[in-house]
């Protein structure tokens, strides 16, 4: 129950905003026409778009909401309520999948009129959002929480961001790379969202199992929220 009444007070104030909503709408919209125009059959695309979206729709609010209450110094009226550490963590991280999935899903609606093909496994396609969007969530919380000035977030967030989206397969199989960035790819959390994504949709994957993707997805989500509750110890 404190989980969710803090979610929902962070759904009030940062998320049912019209500023929000609409850059949940315009960014996946542009994002799609971009590369739909560009290329005209999305298919192939359409994982990695969709990740992508995952991606930064859950890091921009995660770190946003974190580094706007840190520098105001309202962050500690949560600290001096009667919640834990991981509790807090655990609130931010839902808000934050909340936002990715609604981005998520506003791209999978702009990006279906492009696609040839139908959705594969539509249940499965949802249970890689909610982990992709779970996993973007605690790494985008753990880095506004590990910079020590929360102005500098947005900066580490895309020197992390913009790579990823080349070495994870989302614009270009890692297949056309050479073997030794196999290993540069399994290294990067975003490649198993996209892998499992492309098995969800499309029912084939490229370089990792879907069963090692939804894992690893899991395990990650596990880690950052383990590594976000230690650092807000270590802060407060």
């Amino acid at each position: 129950m404190k989980i969710l009444a803090m979610a929902e007070k962070e759904l009030r104030e940062y998320v049912l905003k019209p500023g929000s909503i609409s850059w949940g709408i315009v960014f996946p919209l542009v994002f799609t026409l971009a590369f739909a125009i560009r290329f005209g059959d999305v298919d192939h695309l359409a994982p990695g778009l969709l990740s992508i979206s995952v991606l930064f729709g859950t890091t921009s609010f995660v770190s946003s909401s974190v580094i706007f209450e840190r520098r105001l110094r309202t962050f500690e009226r949560l600290l001096v309520a009667p919640v834990g550490y991981l509790e807090i963590v655990l609130a931010k991280v839902l808000v934050g999948s909340v936002f990715g999935l609604f981005v998520g899903f506003t791209s999978l609606i702009f990006l279906r009129p492009f696609m040839v093909y139908g959705i594969w496994n539509p249940w499965l396609l949802v249970l890689f959002l909610i982990l992709s969007a779970m996993c973007f969530s605690g790494i985008g919380l753990y880095i506004a929480l590990v910079v020590e000035n929360p102005i500098n977030a947005m900066t580490w967030l895309n020197l992390l961001r913009l790579p990823m989206m080349f070495t994870s397969g989302a614009i270009v199989s890692l297949l056309l790379f050479p073997h030794w960035f196999l290993a540069v790819g399994l290294a990067t959390p975003m490649t198993y969202s996209v892998e499992g994504l492309r098995f969800s949709m499309l029912h084939y994957y490229d370089v990792v199992n879907p069963v090692y993707s939804l894992l690893v997805l899991l395990m990650l989500t596990l880690l950052f929220l383990y590594l976000s509750t230690s650092r807000l110890e270590d802060l407060y």
